[in-house]
């Protein structure tokens, strides 16, 4: 729609403000030209390409011959199809365009001050008069230039416009593939929901078979059997005891059938509560009497079940180092997350370990050379250290050693997207 109404305007407009200044008996013939230019643009929108382009060429012209009539200020008449060619046809197609339209625009341009009968050179030069160019030398380098600038201007419109479509289009395929990519997560996400619902109505009618075959009968057979109980003890009191005691043996086998089965309908514990950080500085803090801290800083949320081995194995390992061989009395957890990462930070107040993971296996080794009865200590400081830092490289972090005071071991995880996570 702008465009329409550009090259529209481009014509109407100019056509309108000449008409204030045209002699008012040429002012019929003036706007039939002018019905006549309007109806060939339009006519050219609404025809298929090969037309357009023939359309084109008779627009071109007759602009050229408006301006042969009227003067240079029918250039801007020709600026609507100018416009048109620049952004509707590509390559060398415009090109032709504006060539042809230069050539025949001066030459309109020369015939409208230079009749056949009194032709005259194009550029006319006249150094010793006030003005050396003359008012058609002036009208034709102006006339050039407006259709240069134009043509530059609307080639660098259409480039932009060419773009800008290509990143619409590459848009809107991108938002196509997010749909599909949504509605396919859905899709896995019921198919999900579903496999759940029916592995769990299998799970229920094996426990329901496995209640009535086992359970059932053992405790049909228990109350039979005390039922004959009842009645044999009065008589026989041995044999009636005996039976008690199977009966006792029966219900006691039922216990523990009813034991297990309930255990079976238990959910499972998750691999966060067999490697809570938590849990670890609490059975800690209560075997050993050390003061323990936990702290979770961030938008906590589930991780991988990789990240969460990761992190407790390092500290426990981290924890393990600072009872055995730096004495500590208070040990600090602090866990953070972050946008990019997962922090968890182990410290204590023990003894400094000034040498780094590479430096203590080597002095280990050293150590051990010299004196056997450091071997052990420096082997299991080295040995541990370099097995937190192969877990963190698997799954892409990093373990960092803080020998200052505290001594502090942190583990750097990258965080994962948290539409990863479902």
């Amino acid at each position: 729609m702008p465009m329409r109404l550009l090259q529209y305007g481009l014509l109407i407009v100019p056509a309108v403000l000449y008409i204030l200044v045209l002699p008012l008996e040429q002012e019929d013939s003036y706007t039939l030209y002018i019905i006549i230019a309007l109806g060939l643009a339009v006519w050219k929108d609404f025809t298929r390409s090969s037309m357009q382009r023939l359309l084109l060429v008779a627009e071109i012209l007759f602009s050229c011959w408006l301006i042969a009539l009227y003067g240079p200020f029918m250039f801007f008449l020709s600026l609507s199809a100018l416009y048109v060619y620049m952004y509707r046809l590509d390559g060398a197609q415009r090109w032709l365009m504006l060539a042809i339209q230069l050539i025949a625009s001066n030459i309109a341009l020369h015939w409208y001050y230079a009749p056949p009968q009194g032709l005259h050179a194009w550029l006319s030069i006249h150094p010793n008069e006030v003005t050396p160019f003359t008012q058609e030398t002036i009208a034709r380098v102006a006339g050039n230039l407006l259709l240069l600038i134009t043509s530059t201007l609307s080639w660098q419109g259409s480039r932009s416009a060419s773009s800008r479509g290509q990143l619409e289009q590459v848009y809107d395929e991108l938002r196509s593939k997010h749909y599909e990519l949504q509605e396919a997560r859905e899709q896995l996400l019921q198919f999900t929901k579903q496999l759940e619902g029916t592995a769990q109505v299998e799970e229920r009618t094996r426990i329901s078979r496995q209640l009535h075959d086992d359970i059932g009968h053992r405790l049909i057979r228990t109350k039979m059997m005390s039922e004959a109980a009842l009645l044999t003890i009065p008589i026989h009191p041995e044999q009636g005891t005996e039976m008690v005691k199977q009966i006792r043996d029966q219900l006691a086998a039922s216990m523990d059938d009813m034991r297990t089965t309930l255990h079976k309908l238990r959910p499972s514990s998750y691999i966060s509560d067999a490697y809570a950080l938590d849990r670890l500085l609490e059975d800690v803090g209560r075997e050993t009497g050390v003061k323990t801290i936990y702290e979770v800083r961030g938008h906590s949320h589930v991780l991988y079940p990789s990240m969460q081995i990761v992190l407790y194995k390092n500290a426990k390992e981290a924890v393990t180092n600072a009872l055995r061989h730096g004495n500590a009395t208070t040990i600090t957890v602090e866990l953070e997350f972050g946008e990019r990462e997962i922090c968890m930070a182990v410290s204590n107040d023990g003894k400094i370990h000034t040498l780094s993971t590479k430096e203590q296996t080597k002095a280990s080794h050293e150590e051990s050379r010299a004196n056997p009865s450091v071997k052990a200590e420096f082997t299991g400081i080295g040995m541990g250290l370099e097995g937190m830092r192969l877990r963190t490289q698997l799954v892409g972090g990093k373990l960092e050693i803080k020998p200052d005071y505290p001594y502090t071991v942190i583990t750097r995880l990258p965080m994962t997207n948290k539409a990863e996570l479902i």
